[in-house]
């Protein structure tokens, strides 16, 4: 049986387009069995208490203020998760006291959920903790103004902030039962990847090694952040995350050089993993033969990660880490919120699109419109993914929800027996979350039912009115806050691409001065880039076809870019181990041969003809920008 529905969902793969089987395919994940039981926890436990007290209605807002914080625990630090949901909680809790505060005062409702609008899509643009307590304040702003829970506004405030309290003690619950710490568990991961690397690579190891090793900088960083002063033990994992990028580029380096690594490397990598797994020092592998300076650069990379997984002292140099004040943080984000011209649109849309739900909610036109209201804002996250695909994800997702919610009611009668599905639809919401938005919408449906249920007692018309106000949201989003957009309709690429060259240019002005402070802090930020810009390549895929197909044509760009990146690494890697380094004025030529491309594309223009190579630059790397220059100026897409 399961053979013919695999058959038959391949039947209907190959029938649909490709944006479409691409904008609702689910991601292969395995079930993170702890997050799921947490999730299950989170939710249910406040409506236990409110049925054990007599009224399981009073449990809601508390599991309300479990559910959307909950979904913010994506892992890491554990600092930094308290942060990230006690963030969230708060914008949930100051949302719904405002919600709560203008229910029942007719009209005025509209232009109280359009300020908000605003407040949340410039709270959006402050990273991600900023996204996700932006959301979750008009969330719940558009829950307090349409759903009459117990209590006043700031009584359920604090309910909710209740439930927030729980997800924090069930998020930090773990801690006693970990050998190892979040960051300490990515950095194995990356270590790993590197092993997986040495064995095939290839561009998708690669491009996987890549991807472990932004997610380890990103979680050792996040961890650093959040503490006060030096910590020794972070320290020495920034310098390992720094020494398996020196050897992915000696790797790269050996492999112009026509040289496969030495058995000895894939040994050392694997012991390496091995120790810190075991938390014990690593044996030291023999090392290896050879002369070449691509074979020294490895060697010396190698033995310098098995010697800070040894316990040895930490040189600045495998720093790659500039702590940044909190005043500085501020600033940028001020600015981003405010000059910004993404987050001016953004903010434009969100409040035209909300604004206009908001109104015909007041028509009394829907039974239960908050539903269309938090559709809006659920779906109309451009820093989410694509707005298009978060749309018809949403409608599918809901619409297949609805239907096992109709099922469930139907079985089972109002009561407490309803929480047992509760608690296995709260626990699927993770394991959707980790393969598709719309999955996760499909547990997330009949979760919501069962729980305004306990409110209203609606029964199976429930799901149909839910299916037919999420149906009239996603067309508000797609009519307001998409189609009539310029920007929806043409490829993102151009800026993140112009960023990610200027990036580069910068890596390779300091790349060969090994004096230089500023050094690993501009490879670090060159390989974000590129790391942001496949994130658009990727987020692109899902969009209509109009727009996907001129993302596409900037592939063979970004392939030449990603070779300028690689090949300055590996240039670099021979340089500091024997092969001669380039002149000054042919890395400043060949930087401002960069630069010049970035601007170009930023303008809308060919770059212009460059100059006679100067003396002595690397051949390798001379025609790898050439290269890039030729892609980009046959390249015009809008």
């Amino acid at each position: 049986m399961p053979r013919l529905f695999r058959s038959a969902a391949d039947r209907l793969a190959d029938a649909a387009p490709g944006w479409l089987v691409e904008t609702v395919r689910p991601a292969p994940a395995k079930p993170a069995w702890w997050p799921m039981i947490r999730m299950a926890l989170a939710v249910t436990a406040p409506l236990l208490v409110g049925a054990a007290a007599g009224n399981v209605t009073l449990g809601l807002l508390p599991s309300m203020g479990a559910m959307g914080p909950g979904l913010a625990d994506r892992g890491g630090p554990y600092r930094e998760k308290v942060a990230r949901i006690g963030l969230v909680g708060l914008g949930g809790a100051a949302g719904y006291a405002i919600g709560a505060t203008v229910r029942g005062h007719g009209w005025w409702t509209v232009p109280v959920i359009m300020v908000v609008s605003v407040a949340s899509a410039l709270i959006s643009t402050v990273g991600a903790k900023g996204s996700l307590a932006g959301l979750q304040l008009l969330v719940m702003a558009v829950i307090g103004s349409g759903i009459p829970l117990p209590g006043g506004p700031l009584s359920g405030a604090a309910l909710f902030l209740l439930g927030t309290a729980w997800v924090i003690v069930l998020g930090v619950a773990d801690r006693p039962l970990r050998s190892r710490n979040p960051e300490e568990t990515a950095t194995v991961q990356v270590y790993r990847a590197l092993g997986r690397l040495i064995d095939d690579r290839d561009a998708d190891a690669l491009a996987a090694f890549d991807a472990a090793l932004e997610s380890g900088y990103d979680a050792v960083f996040g961890a650093r952040s959040a503490s006060a002063g030096q910590d020794p033990a972070q320290t020495r994992l920034i310098a390992l995350l720094n020494q398996a990028s020196l050897i992915r580029n000696a790797l790269i380096s050996l492999g112009q050089e026509g040289l496969d690594p030495p058995g000895e490397t894939a040994a050392a990598v694997e012991e390496i993993v091995a120790a810190l797994d075991e938390g014990r020092p690593p044996h030291r592998p023999p090392r290896p033969g050879g002369d070449s300076p691509a074979l020294r650069a490895l060697n010396s990379a190698v033995d310098g990660a098995v010697e800070l997984a040894s316990g040895g002292d930490v040189e600045a140099e495998q720093l790659p880490y500039r702590p940044v004040g909190h005043g500085e943080r501020f600033r940028k984000a001020w600015a981003k919120m405010w000059y910004g011209h993404f987050t001016r649109l953004y903010a434009v849309r969100l409040a035209l699109c909300m604004g206009v739900a908001a109104a015909v909610s007041g028509f009394g036109l829907f039974e239960r419109s908050y539903w269309m209201v938090l559709t809006v804002a659920l779906v109309l996250k451009p820093d989410f993914g694509s707005v298009f695909a978060r749309a018809l994800q949403r409608a599918l997702g809901t619409f297949a929800g609805t239907l096992v919610a109709v099922v469930v009611l139907l079985v089972i009668p109002y009561g407490p027996l309803i929480l047992v599905p509760i608690a296995v639809f709260a626990a699927l919401i993770p394991y959707g979350l980790q393969r598709n938005w719309g999955l996760m919408s499909t547990f997330q449906a009949p979760l919501v039912l069962f729980l305004v249920d306990l409110l209203t007692r609606g029964g199976p018309r429930l799901a149909e009115i839910r299916l037919v106000d999420t149906l009239a949201g996603c067309l508000i989003v797609l009519l307001l806050g998409y189609l009539p957009w310029p920007g929806s309709w043409h490829a993102p690429v151009r800026g993140a691409f112009a960023d990610a060259v200027s990036a580069t240019a910068r890596y390779l002005r300091d790349a060969f001065d090994p004096g230089s402070p500023d050094r690993p802090v501009r490879r670090r930020r060159a390989y974000e880039a590129m790391a942001d810009l496949r994130a658009v390549f990727q987020r692109a895929v899902t969009e209509p076809p109009a727009v996907s197909r001129r993302i596409t044509t900037w592939m063979p760009a970004m392939t030449a870019l990603e070779k300028v990146a690689d090949t300055t690494a590996a240039t670099v890697a021979r340089a500091e181990y024997g092969a001669p380094p380039p002149p000054p004025e042919a890395v400043r030529t060949m930087a401002d041969s960069l630069e010049e491309i970035a601007e170009s594309i930023r303008r809308r223009r060919v770059p212009a003809e460059p100059g006679p190579a100067a003396e002595g630059a690397p051949e390798r790397l001379a025609d790898a920008i050439r290269a890039l220059r030729d892609t980009v100026s046959g390249h015009h897409p809008c």
